[in-house]
C-alpha cells in the first residue's frame, strides 16, 4: 500500500489546494500504477490524505486513489455518504486528541465513528485522523 500525505492541505483556501496541491496529488494516482507496471510489478493500493482538506472530499474521491483518509473535522456519515457513492473507501477519523481523555472518551467517540460509517459496513477503515504526539502516554492496557 501507498499512502500519499498532504499535511498543509487545510492551510490553504479551497482554490489554493485545487491549483497547487490536488494536480500533484492526482498526478501521482494517475502515475504510479503506469510506472509500477512498467516495472514489472503489481499495482498497489494507494491512499491520499489531505490533512484539514474538509472542502475537498468530493474531489479527492474523484481522484484515482483507492482511499481516501479523513482527519477529524470530517462529519462521518457525510463523508461515508459521499465516497460510497464515488466508489471510494474511506479511512478515519476518530480525533487523536481522545487520546488524551481514557478508554471511555475513546469508547465513545470510537462508537460515534462506527455509527457515522454505516454502522460498521462495508466501505472504511477505522483509525486516527491524524497521526499522535510524542507525549501521548498509552495507560489502556492493551
Amino acid at each position: 500500500m501507498v499512502q500519499v500525505f498532504d499535511s498543509w492541505a487545510g492551510e490553504m483556501s479551497p482554490s489554493s489546494f485545487r491549483k497547487f496541491s490536488l494536480p500533484y496529488l492526482e498526478y501521482i494516482a494517475d502515475n504510479l500504477p503506469k510506472r509500477l507496471q512498467e516495472m514489472g510489478l503489481e499495482r498497489v493500493p494507494m491512499t491520499v490524505f489531505a490533512k484539514g482538506a474538509w472542502y475537498a472530499l468530493e474531489d479527492l474521491c474523484d481522484s484515482n486513489y483507492d482511499v481516501v483518509g479523513l482527519d477529524w473535522l470530517y462529519d462521518p456519515a457525510d463523508a461515508y455518504e459521499i465516497a460510497r457513492a464515488k466508489g471510494k473507501t474511506i479511512q478515519g477519523n476518530a480525533d487523536p486528541g481522545v487520546l488524551y481523555g481514557g478508554r471511555e472518551a475513546i469508547t465513545s467517540v470510537v462508537k460515534e465513528m462506527v455509527a457515522g460509517f454505516g454502522g460498521g459496513k462495508q466501505g472504511w477503515i477505522a483509525n486516527l485522523g491524524h497521526g499522535t504526539l510524542r507525549w501521548i502516554v498509552v495507560t489502556l492496557g492493551h
